[in-house]
């Protein structure tokens, strides 16, 4: 049927849609009237067989009180005049049947009063009563055979409008469907005649009205006329699909380089991590199964902690440029002298200077070059840019390091005589993870992240940084640029570098439990506390810390925060608990090799009063510890 309609031409689509809806229509309002006529010739059936039983019951009320079955027959039989009534019947209070009517055999009323009707019988009943007193019940049943014929005349009066409506239809379909399908007509056949030509589009001429046809006939030719011009433009378009595929070859060709890039930095931070690692473990190995004299011991020992240093500075490096790339450095702004920020950077690499054989020259004005930032940011920078020019430079030669006021800005300025930087690779100085020679014959070690490192904290405080280099074996100098406040807040004290000449504090009759998982760290833990003079008490798990705790207390709790099952901030709570119970104060320290500021932020807020990241310095260890407790005698920790 689809297909067939399908193949039909659009004028007699049209005609055969005005039929089928006519039709459809006039189907629809047939049966409606059928259903209605239906609906009303019951409910008028079920209020006539209603009041019928009504006006049975009156006359039967006197035949039921005297129990005259028959006078009650009687008064049922008059229904015999309605031959659509097949039975009335009239039933006793206790429900057996006292008198009926019954058309035919058929028809018998049932001993008792019928509860379940047909649907194609209507039955109605009516009570009997007397002063208020039901006597008994009238039940009367009539048939729906009137209703056969009712349903035939109004179908066939239906059939009869169908088909004059149809005839009506078609004729006037006929002629007013040329009025939609000529323009659609005229409009396809000048779609086929249209010939493909770019340079000259010759658009149909087609007669249509302001309806809907129109404006398909008026869409069509403006369709055909942006098609026109879109084929303008498909050279154009060719065009720039070519150079956005040269475009698309270049970023191809960056994210090789980027690949490239992170390959090189992977093999560097293998290299950076296992160099010191291995001179380490050898020393190590040497102590513990050789018999070495004592000069050999310190050696080996200088050895180890020069290497332990060189590894923790590039895990630091790794650390600080996960924290730039996440947004979460935390500065301590304060007003510094960046003459002794730099003093500071030089006294910690001049050793290294020295043992290269490199000569290191400092020049910083008398006034004061005060800058409002971190301090240990800062000195971070500096020591970065004296540590990469000490590092490309080679022995006998030189570093210079000038600081300069120039208005309201301070210039740090770096020259060295090293291997210098080529013209090609001196915009990406500055790229994390990148590296003038990332191969494994490379002379420099590194990770390529400091220069990275001292160009994002220079942005943090404010500032800019900038190189330059004659090129090749021509040296290279890095200029920062902070911008600079008056003297006048320049604390009293400046000298950041508070315990430097200092000697190793001391921690005398303080009692310290000392909690750890790992048993070597434990231990040199413990070795370093009691060679400060304190008292300590370890336990290697939290669990046993906190038995120890309830056994006996302490002055301080140093606790490591990553530990199964009960982990620090658990220790700490639990500490705490027990320190309310008794009325005691504790100073707690964080001990960890979790270095993040979120978990620096998390000890704070559990309550911690100090954080302190592995490895760490004993001098600084010490000095959190004496902080704590002097905190807590002014006011309770909690």
């Amino acid at each position: 049927m689809r297909q067939w309609f399908s193949r039909l031409p659009i004028h007699r689509k049209l005609v055969a849609m005005a039929l089928v809806v006519t039709a459809a229509a006039l189907v629809l309002a047939t049966t409606g009237l059928i259903l209605l006529d239906l609906w009303r010739y019951r409910e008028t059936a079920l209020g006539d067989t209603a009041a019928l039983a009504e006006v049975i019951a009156e006359n039967t009320a006197a035949a039921v009180t005297f129990n005259d079955s028959a006078a009650a027959a009687g008064s049922l039989s008059t229904v015999r005049v309605r031959p659509t009534v097949q039975r009335a019947c009239l039933y006793l209070p206790d429900g057996g049947l006292f008198a009926g009517f019954e058309r035919s055999s058929v028809f018998v009323c049932p001993p008792t009063r019928p509860t379940d009707v047909p649907w194609q019988v209507i039955a109605g009943s009516a009570p009997i009563r007397r002063n208020d007193r039901i006597l008994g019940l009238v039940y009367v049943e009539r048939d729906l055979t009137e209703i056969n014929s009712r349903i035939a005349l109004t179908g066939l009066t239906g059939l009869g409008m169908l088909l004059i409506a149809g005839a009506f239809a078609f004729v006037l379909a006929h002629r007013l469907n040329r009025s939609v399908s000529a323009p659609i007509i005229q409009l396809a056949t000048a779609a086929r005649a249209i010939q493909p030509d770019a340079d000259k589009l010759i658009l149909p001429d087609v007669d249509a009205g302001q309806d809907e046809v129109g404006d398909l006939v008026r869409s069509f030719t403006e369709m055909l006329r942006r098609v026109h011009e879109a084929n303008a433009r498909l050279v154009e378009s060719n065009e720039r699909l070519r150079r956005q595929e040269a475009e698309r070859e270049g970023l191809l060709a960056r994210e090789r380089e980027v690949s490239r890039l992170k390959d090189e930095f992977l093999a560097a931070v293998s290299h950076e991590l296992r160099t010191p690692l291995n001179a380490i473990l050898g020393w190590v190995q040497i102590l513990t199964t050789t018999t070495v004299d004592e000069k050999t011991t310190a050696n080996a020992l200088a050895r180890i902690a020069r290497n332990a240093k060189v590894q923790a500075r590039v895990i630091d490096d790794l650390i600080d440029v996960s924290r730039i790339v996440t947004g979460k450095v935390h500065l301590t702004f304060e007003s510094i002298d960046l003459r002794d920020v730099v003093k500071g950077g030089v006294d910690d690499i001049r050793p290294t200077a020295q043992a290269k054989g490199i000569e290191l020259t400092i020049d910083v004005p008398s006034e004061p070059c005060v800058v409002r930032g971190d301090r240990i940011r800062l000195q971070q920078v500096v020591w970065n840019l004296l540590s990469n020019a000490i590092t490309f430079t080679p022995p006998a030669g030189s570093v210079v390091l000038n600081l300069s006021i120039a208005g309201d800005v301070l210039e740090l300025n770096v020259r060295d005589t090293g291997v210098g930087i080529s013209e090609a690779f001196l915009p990406h100085v500055f790229d994390r993870f990148r590296q003038a020679d990332g191969s494994i014959t490379r002379e420099h070690g590194g990770l390529g992240l400091g220069l990275a490192i001292v160009k994002e904290l220079t942005e943090l405080h404010g500032g800019a940084v900038a190189v330059a280099s004659a090129g090749a074996d021509q040296g290279a100098s890095f200029l920062v640029r902070l911008p600079r406040i008056v003297a006048s807040l320049l604390p009293s004290t400046t000298d950041g570098r508070r315990g430097q000449s200092e000697p190793l504090p001391r921690l005398p009759g303080v009692r310290v439990l000392a909690v750890d998982d790992n048993p070597d760290a434990l231990e040199v833990l413990s070795t370093l506390l009691v060679s400060a003079g304190a008292q300590v008490r370890v336990a290697a798990s939290g669990a046993e810390a906190l038995r120890e705790w309830s056994r006996e207390s302490a002055d301080v709790l140093i606790c490591d925060l990553a530990m199964p099952q009960v982990n620090g901030f658990d220790v700490l709570r639990g500490v705490r608990q027990l320190d309310a119970a008794n009325g005691n104060v504790t100073a707690a320290i964080a001990l960890t090799a979790h270095a993040s500021a979120d978990y620096q932020s998390k000890a704070r807020d559990a309550g911690f009063d100090g954080h302190l990241s592995k490895p760490y310095d004993v001098a600084e260890l010490i000095r959190s510890i004496l902080a704590a407790l002097e905190r807590c005698k002014r006011s309770p920790c909690v």
